[in-house]
């Protein structure tokens, strides 16, 4: 299945809109250390259970992010192109590597 994608810049003018919201699927040692200000954690090793969980505004895009791209990607994968009300999902493009890399805030611990 073909997952979409957004980079990081294009994801944190959404987020700065108000136009997204971001689910960090990395575990909880990694989300302590460092995470992107304001995302929801779900972490992988408890899907479906903790997407299910999840609690998604219908009208925002929600952008799926780990440390690099490969979990979030698996994630999108399973999901699918779509949210519980037809939000559409992105994996964003090199996770928080490259959100961090392109100079974007992290909340470090």
């Amino acid at each position: 299945m073909s997952v979409a994608e957004v980079s990081v810049e294009e994801a944190a003018a959404w987020l700065q809109a108000g136009e997204a919201v971001m689910i960090d699927v990395r575990e909880q040692d990694e989300y302590a250390a460092a995470h992107i200000e304001g995302v929801i954690q779900a972490p992988l090793s408890q899907m479906p259970a903790a997407w299910q969980a999840l609690d998604l505004p219908a009208d925002r895009k929600i952008i799926v992010q780990c440390l690099s791209g490969g979990r979030s990607h698996r994630v999108c994968a399973y999901v699918g192109p779509s949210g519980p009300d037809g939000q559409p999902i992105f994996n964003l493009a090199g996770g928080i590597k490259a959100w961090h890399a392109a100079g974007l805030p992290v909340v470090e611990a």
